[in-house]
């Protein structure tokens, strides 16, 4: 009896993360965000010391070594000597006080010219520039007129004032004006 040959070729089966690697990812996401309110509240006041404002805090763990990244801020910019100045100082600090359970790398920067927009009180502080804001239903270019109760206020290039609530908002970033930019530049 002969057996017949017949080309098999490899059966694949492609699948999205099971439900508890999702479960997995979200608690390191949740682990990372409690890390980052902790490393806020140790940061913040020295910073603060400095003469310099800490925009954001950002902690992303995972295998190995853990990426921690801080994003400061102060009047007439942000230069390479206070990005140093503060890795030094917090880096320090944050050893000292062992808020960081295992090795990292500290990134500090400054948030740029099209800077990301958080907060209410960012809103009013840059009441007057123009910005990108995306929600889920729509993406409007516009200049920021502050915020009134709930609502961020956008005024659009056609002269109406828009009201989108700050909840709606996905992301929002101020737009590099040239003139604007230039006259940042000298200070």
């Amino acid at each position: 009896m002969e057996w017949a040959r017949i080309p098999v070729s490899p059966t694949l089966f492609i699948s999205g993360p099971s439900q508890r690697q999702r479960e997995t990812v979200n608690e390191q996401r949740n682990r990372d965000r409690e890390l980052a309110e902790r490393i806020e509240l140790v940061a913040r006041p020295v910073i603060a010391a400095m003469g310099l404002e800490l925009v954001e805090v950002v902690y992303h763990g995972g295998y190995g070594r853990g990426i921690l990244r801080l994003t400061i801020d102060k009047s007439g910019g942000v230069g390479h000597e206070d990005c140093a100045a503060v890795t030094r100082v917090v880096g320090t600090q944050l050893d000292v006080e062992d808020v960081v359970p295992s090795a990292y790398t500290l990134e500090v920067s400054s948030p740029g010219l099209d800077r990301r927009l958080r907060r209410p009180e960012e809103y009013r502080k840059y009441e007057g520039r123009l910005a990108k804001i995306k929600t889920a239903r729509q993406v409007l270019v516009g200049r920021l007129g502050g915020v009134a109760q709930d609502d961020l206020v956008v005024k659009l290039e056609t002269g109406q004032e828009q009201r989108i609530p700050l909840r709606d908002v996905v992301e929002a970033r101020l737009m590099v004006e040239m003139g604007v930019a230039n006259a940042r530049a000298r200070g």
